[in-house]
C-alpha cells in the first residue's frame, strides 16, 4: 500500500519545519516521561526458595507425562539434562533495552530435556500435562501442533509472571520442559559483594545465584507404589 502525497502549498516549507519541531518536542517529552517511569526495583526472593518452587512445578508436569523414566539432576549427554539457569534483569520501561542489567537481580528458570521419546509416548504425555496444569490453576495459552514448525506444545502461565511450556520435537524425538519465574533481587548479593571487595578489592558484576542441580524428575507413582 502506498500513501498519496498532498501538493505543497506556498509557505509549506516553513509549516513543515515548524510541525517537525513540535513533533520532535512531543516525542522527546513522551520519551522523557517513559524513562522517568522506569522502575528498577524487584522483590527480594531467596534463590534457593525460588529454585525449589520451579523444580516443584517441573516435577508436577513431568509426572503428568506418564513416561516411566527418571531424569536425574545434572547434564546428561545421551539421555537429557535437568538443570537451573538464569538471565539478567533490566529496568522496566520503554527504553529498558538500552539500560545495563540491574545489579543483584536475576530471572531464574528450570529446564529439562528427555531424549528418545516416541510419538506414542509424547502426545498422550502432553495431553496429560495440559490437564494437570489446568487442574493446578495454570492458564493454558497454547496446546497442540505448531502451525509453522514441526513440533507440539503445551504453554501456560499463572499469576505472578510464572510461565511453563513443554515441547516435543518429532524430528529429534526430544521432549523439553521449561519453567521460568519473574525477576527478583538476590537478598544475599550485597553481603557477598562486600566480602569479595574486602578480600579482592573488586568483586566484579553480579553473576547470578549459584545453585546446585535440581532433584531428579520422576514418573508418577502408580497405586501399586512404583
Amino acid at each position: 500500500m502506498t500513501e498519496s502525497e498532498a501538493p505543497a502549498r506556498k509557505g509549506g516549507d516553513g509549516w513543515r519545519v515548524g510541525c517537525t519541531s513540535v513533533l520532535a518536542l512531543a516525542v522527546a517529552g513522551i520519551a522523557g516521561l517513559a524513562y522517568a517511569s522506569v522502575d528498577s526495583t524487584y522483590p527480594d526472593v531467596d534463590p534457593e526458595k525460588r529454585a525449589r518452587q520451579l523444580s516443584g512445578y517441573s516435577r508436577d508436569a513431568y509426572a503428568a507425562l506418564g513416561i516411566d523414566r527418571t531424569l536425574e539432576g545434572g547434564h546428561v549427554d545421551d539421555d537429557g539434562n535437568n538443570a537451573f539457569g538464569h538471565d539478567d534483569c533490566y529496568p522496566d520501561g520503554l527504553f529498558s533495552i538500552a539500560d545495563p542489567p540491574v545489579e543483584g537481580a536475576y530471572r531464574l528458570y528450570h529446564e529439562w530435556t528427555l531424549r528418545k521419546v516416541r510419538k506414542a509416548e509424547a502426545l498422550p504425555g502432553l495431553r496429560g500435562v495440559r490437564h494437570r496444569l489446568e487442574a493446578k490453576g495454570w492458564h493454558v495459552t497454547e496446546y497442540g501442533k505448531h502451525k509453522q514448525i514441526d513440533e507440539w506444545n503445551v504453554r501456560a502461565e499463572r499469576d505472578g509472571g510464572y510461565k511453563i511450556h513443554v515441547t516435543w520435537e518429532p524430528e529429534f524425538q526430544r521432549l523439553t520442559g521449561f519453567v521460568s519465574a519473574p525477576c527478583a533481587m538476590d537478598p544475599g548479593w550485597p553481603e557477598e559483594k562486600r566480602k569479595e571487595e574486602a578480600e579482592q578489592g573488586y568483586s566484579g558484576p553480579y553473576d547470578g545465584p549459584t545453585l546446585n542441580f535440581p532433584p531428579a524428575l520422576t514418573p508418577a507413582r502408580t497405586p501399586g507404589g512404583r
